[in-house]
């Protein structure tokens, strides 16, 4: 994988890890009308819908595997707003929960290196 590549997806998971950082930090305020839960709302969906522009661009760098660029996209945007979430609002994983997240991780790293 080049390095644009492996820097595109990491600025795209980091997007995803912040729009559902800022989702969770407006639904903690408990009232959809509140000023918190809107800058979460706003927040999340602004930086989220911005990290499509990413998504495009990955899958114009991999036109040959489409399946492998929605792999490493959905995946690793969601083992990263896993750990992240689990950390910032102390939401303790267990054992089967850390289990799922290496099996996805180890899902990655078979597909990607078996991909072009």
């Amino acid at each position: 994988m080049s390095t644009i590549l492996l820097l595109f997806l990491a600025i795209f998971w980091a997007m995803q890890i912040f729009a559902n950082v800022a989702f969770k930090f407006g639904s903690a305020a408990g009232d959809k009308h509140s000023r918190r839960w809107l800058t979460g709302f706003l927040a999340g969906n602004i930086v989220g819908a911005g990290s499509i522009y990413f998504v495009m661009r990955i899958y114009e760098m991999m036109p040959a595997n489409p399946n492998l660029a929605a792999m490493l996209i959905g995946c690793g945007g969601f083992v990263g707003s896993q750990l992240v979430l689990a950390l910032m609002f102390r939401s303790r994983l267990r054992g089967v929960q850390w289990l799922g997240v290496c099996l996805v991780v180890i899902g990655m790293a078979v597909a990607a290196l078996g991909g072009k």
